[in-house]
């Protein structure tokens, strides 16, 4: 009976000293990180990278100059103009021929990230923006989406983040000729791995948190690192958490390793939004334990 006993405990310990592993970092204890999401209209990837568009084309590609440099401190900005339908870049483009009722043009939110060695945590903040009444999305109010590449296996992703899965030719873009079209990577592919790992958290009763990855197209399963996805109203604001197994494990699933910086963005759609009518960032960069002199839009993911 004793060892049975014995045994028993040392079951328990090792279950407590499991689930002490598997908390949640003291939010209080990571360095915060505030970023302006703008509303971004149909400004695809091709008109970013076309000079008569975008005078600051030959900076990204001849002195590889990250879109975040320039615009994250106009990021708002450019926001309020494209939702009120003004024209923007060289070529005075109206990136938003029909403005959505009611859309502000960008939200300020936070970001903090933090790994125990074997799990991402990530925590999204902000306070909803008062939108239109056009719910386009009836079951989900907010859905909250971070992509990250392998560690500089993307084509582009240093310089623009996520934006390098946004095209002039997705569904409900104007140059969109097939509706069902999703983001896309060019070139994209599971080998060498050139995509974009993809995870989601959706608000709606029932709904589950999506795993998924983007290569010729956009996969919403497949991944097996995403272990939990949850949200919550606090008062005025959201609190998005994401809870991710380093090591991956299922397709489309990026290994994140203290050897590389790998290059993100996020989006969030407010007010049961849609396809392209969310909020974005820009193209920032994370890595494990490391500090990057000189890249303000570089974010040090420490262990807690």
């Amino acid at each position: 009976m004793k060892r049975i006993a014995l045994a028993v405990m040392g079951a328990m310990s090792a279950m407590v000293a499991g689930s002490a592993l598997a908390a949640a970092p003291d939010w209080s204890k990571v360095t915060e990180r505030k970023v302006k999401l703008f509303y971004p209209g149909q400004s695809g990837m091709e008109w970013i990278m076309n000079k008569a568009d975008h005078s600051a084309v030959p900076d990204i590609v001849d002195k590889k100059r990250a879109c975040a440099k320039c615009h994250e401190g106009d990021a708002d900005e450019i926001g309020d103009k494209i939702v009120a339908g003004k024209p923007v870049g060289s070529s005075k483009t109206v990136l938003e021929p029909k403005p959505p009722a009611g859309k502000v043009g960008w939200i300020p939110a936070t970001f903090k990230a933090a790994h125990d060695g074997e799990k991402l945590y990530v925590r999204f903040e902000w306070v909803p923006p008062k939108n239109g009444d056009v719910k386009m999305d009836k079951k989900n109010e907010v859905k909250v989406t971070m992509m990250f590449d392998g560690g500089g296996t993307v084509e582009g992703a240093d310089l623009n983040g996520c934006w390098n899965t946004c095209h002039n030719d997705l569904r409900s873009m104007k140059d969109a000729k097939d509706d069902k079209k999703t983001k896309y990577t060019k070139g994209g592919s599971l080998d060498g791995g050139k995509f974009m790992d993809l995870i989601q958290y959706r608000s709606g009763k029932g709904e589950k948190p999506v795993d998924g990855y983007v290569t010729d197209k956009r996969y919403m399963e497949g991944g097996k690192g995403l272990v939990k996805a949850e949200g919550v109203k606090e008062g005025n604001k959201w609190v998005v958490t994401f809870e991710r197994a380093l090591a991956g494990g299922g397709k489309g699933d990026h290994a994140i390793t203290t050897d590389k910086i790998y290059n993100f963005g996020f989006a969030i759609h407010e007010d049961f939004t849609e396809a392209r009518y969310h909020y974005v960032s820009l193209g920032y960069q994370f890595g494990l334990d490391k500090t990057v002199e000189g890249v303000k839009y570089y974010y040090n993911v420490t262990k807690q």
